[in-house]
């Protein structure tokens, strides 16, 4: 890329950004469009009331204490006497949970996390009981399916944190749900399902039970873009890492291995059930869309547990209601060892992910449980980093600067052999070995420094300890920091303005405008060194400000390293010691003997 074609592209990008801004409506434009949007959106709310004051009522109708049809055609069943009843909101709760239990269905309806807030500073539902739907269905002696959500359980004990509800034929035969919190195991419900004694009431051949979990997730963060994105549809099979539905389109599964867990992960919270024996074969999950500001994705899934007539069957589960941090969800005990329910958390693949979980992380919550700015854990993580990686650097300075003073005589061989690419090529790699120098030795240091890059671009916008953390005028660091919001788009931009996003592309062109001075690129390559970071304004602009952050202070520490190494290097030593490896006689190895005969034998097949 030459400099004309940077200039066209720079030109461009000026033109879209001065088109926008002249054809972008007038404030009192502005008042008038917001004005109708603000009367769409009320008739859009007033609609929404009105279809959830719909459904309230027709799920309080099915609720009610009355005979209903379904109600006639339920007496014939075994489970008869309860098919009648008042639905009742029961709840169980710790420091973390306030969990609501339904006495008709006796399935969890609604889960609040305590300590948390939603964006707009209202407490944090997880899961409510409008879109929350669980229930269990089997087929009886005669053929007919149950479904546990049209029966009134009874409840058999109650205290603040444990309930148990029981839907039985007799003392005898019976079917019970159990749910219990502890404040040490903070965010988990032990739910166990038990069926006994229900062996004449229950269809033989097909006696599988089915879960079947309905709920369509709240919106529960600032900007709903990056929380859809980053809302899936989680499962683990045995001896499997755990998996997810693909996220960008509506997609339906069936599993034919057994299942360990499942569960619906939104950016920072996660509901999971985890089975201790695991859930059968033939698990169909899924997910859809939902047309609404305040809801993101419909999660579906119906699981199976086998049952082949024991006399008392004890499903051992535990559900996971909390934050998706990792130790967190890694110490939550579920019921079965190294569950690995903390991997839902996106942390990068192969060695990306190792370096979150085995220095990022670890360094990251060490600093947390001692400062309590996160901006400031930011800096001296950034800081810990950059030390540790101070030996690649200062091997990459002067691999860079040997090439620097090598340079002359790599355009001295360039001139002499003109487009002769192989012969620049024998010509440049025996100068780089009579003169004791590596090419390759100032891109390995920078290229072993690239997992930490990437794997902050995965850890910081999926980290919860920055979800609503303000530092300086960033008011929350998992989400960007807008200084000034333009009321319109700008294409690959956006709609704002981010500070810590303009201070880090800031530094990177100074960085790499003194890079170049180092190491004395010229051409295409030194321009392609100024136009990415440009690139990055906009790619970074609307990602969480704790990254633009960690790379703005990344580079200004890069700039003192490199600062404090010009002063330790002298490069009449550099020259003096390129001249005295000239008189060393050159040792070929028998890789470096073997590409020089490929090279002659291409040489003089050419002239042939």
């Amino acid at each position: 890329m030459d400099r004309n074609t940077v200039i066209g592209f720079s030109l461009i990008f000026l033109i879209l950004t001065g088109y926008y801004w002249y054809t972008a409506p007038s404030p009192e434009q502005q008042a008038l469009i917001q004005k109708s949007q603000d009367s769409l959106n009320r008739i859009v709310l007033e609609k929404e009331q009105v279809q959830n004051k719909l459904d309230s009522a027709k799920f309080n109708q099915k609720n009610a204490n009355s005979i209903t049809k379904d109600s006639v055609v339920q007496d014939k069943t075994s489970f008869a006497s309860s098919s009648t009843g008042v639905a009742k909101e029961l709840s169980i709760a710790n420091k973390n949970l306030i969990v609501t239990i339904n006495s008709q269905g006796g399935a969890v309806s609604k889960v609040v996390l305590s300590q948390y807030q939603r964006a707009d500073s209202t407490p944090l539902v997880l899961l409510d009981p409008i879109d929350n739907h669980q229930s269990w269905t089997w087929t009886d002696q005669n053929g007919q399916t149950i479904n546990s959500a049209n029966y009134f359980w009874q409840v058999e004990n109650q205290t603040a944190k444990s309930l148990s509800l029981k839907l039985k034929i007799n003392d005898s035969s019976y079917i019970q749900q159990d749910y219990s919190l502890t404040d040490t195991n903070m965010f988990v419900v032990n739910y166990n399902f038990t069926i006994h004694g229900m062996n004449d009431y229950i269809r033989r051949g097909n006696s599988d039970f089915k879960l079947s979990w309905v709920a369509t997730l709240n919106r529960q963060e600032r900007h709903k873009k990056w929380e859809d994105q980053n809302t899936a549809l989680v499962y683990k099979m045995p001896v499997e890492d755990p998996d997810k539905l693909k996220v960008t389109e509506p997609t339906t599964e069936i599993l034919k291995n057994r299942l360990e867990w499942f569960g619906f992960k939104q950016q920072y919270f996660s509901s999971i059930l985890v089975n201790k024996s695991g859930f059968s074969t033939d698990a169909k999950l899924s997910w859809d869309k939902v047309n609404s500001e305040d809801k993101l994705k419909k999660m579906s899934a119906d699981v199976f547990v086998d049952f082949e007539g024991e006399q008392n069957k004890v499903v051992n589960m535990a559900y996971y209601f909390g934050p998706n941090h990792f130790y967190t969800m890694q110490s939550a005990s579920m019921g079965m060892p190294n569950h690995g329910i903390e991997r839902v958390i996106p942390m990068g693949w192969g060695i990306f992910g190792w370096v979150n979980r085995y220095i990022v992380i670890p360094v990251f919550s060490a600093l947390e449980g001692t400062i309590g700015n996160m901006g400031i854990i930011i800096l001296l993580l950034t800081v810990i980093i950059k030390i540790l990686l101070l030996p690649l650097v200062y091997k990459s300075y002067i691999s860079t600067a040997k090439m620097r003073i090598l340079k002359p005589e790599i355009d001295a061989i360039k001139e002499k052999n003109g487009d002769d690419m192989q012969k620049n090529q024998a010509d440049n790699m025996s100068l780089y070995k009579k003169a004791g120098v590596s090419p390759l030795s100032g891109c390995v240091p920078m290229l072993l420094q690239m997992p930490i890059l990437f794997a902050m671009f995965q850890f910081f916008p999926n980290a919860i300890q920055l979800r609503q953390e303000s530092f300086l005028w960033s008011h929350d660091l998992s989400s960007y920091d807008s200084i000034l919001d333009f009321g319109f788009n700008i294409p690959f931009y956006g709609d704002h303005i981010s500070l810590f996003t303009l201070m880090m592309t800031a530094s990177t062109l100074i960085y790499t405008h003194l890079n170049n001075q180092i190491s004395g690129v010229t051409g295409q390559m030194k321009w392609i060194g100024y136009f990415m970071p440009v690139i990055f304004l906009g790619v970074l602009n609307d990602y969480a400000s704790g990254l633009t952050w960690y790379y703005f202070v990344s580079n200004m520490i890069t700039f003192g390293q490199q600062w404090a190494i010009r002063k330790m290097v002298d490069d009449k030593k550099l020259h003096a010691q390129i001249a005295e490896s000239r008189k060393k006689p050159v040792v070929k190895s028998g890789f470096q003997k073997r590409m020089e005969e490929a090279m002659k034998a291409q040489q003089r097949a050419k002239k042939k």
